[in-house]
């Protein structure tokens, strides 16, 4: 007899083997964090895929709590306009290693030409509208 596995009980299968439903890229790119609690801090990309995000900052989050995350894009809109990805998520994992978050939300946005790295501006614009809950 042959059993045949629903999409959802494949994709925890695999999960319990160890592999994710979305590829990963590698990227090496500086964000900015913003917690539903207030804490912020900067940290750097580890690897990005349409369901999650791994980061470094030096710092353990909590598991299961809302994040916001700012990041600078590496194109430009038109080969001239600088964007950021403006991603909203909860921490799935976090240890010394790193941060992995799930996105929930994400939107990219044209850039202010001042700002080299995505900073307090763009986290502010986020809080007051799509923050998950």
């Amino acid at each position: 007899m042959h059993m045949i596995k629903t999409q959802r009980e494949q994709g925890r299968s695999d999960r319990e083997r160890g592999r994710r439903a979305d590829r990963r890229f590698p990227v090496a790119l500086k964000l900015n964090y913003r917690m539903t609690s207030g804490e912020c801090g900067k940290g750097e990309v580890c690897n990005i895929s349409s369901g999650g995000l791994m980061f470094r900052s030096g710092s353990v989050l909590l598991v299961g709590k809302m994040i916001d995350v700012v990041l600078a894009w590496p194109l430009l809109l038109d080969g001239d306009c600088p964007m950021q990805l403006r991603i909203s998520g909860r921490v799935v994992r976090s240890d010394a290693a790193g941060t992995a978050i799930a996105i929930g939300k994400y939107e990219f946005h044209t850039a202010d030409r001042s700002e080299s790295t995505p900073g307090p501006r763009a986290l502010a614009a986020m809080s007051g509208g799509w923050q998950l809950s």
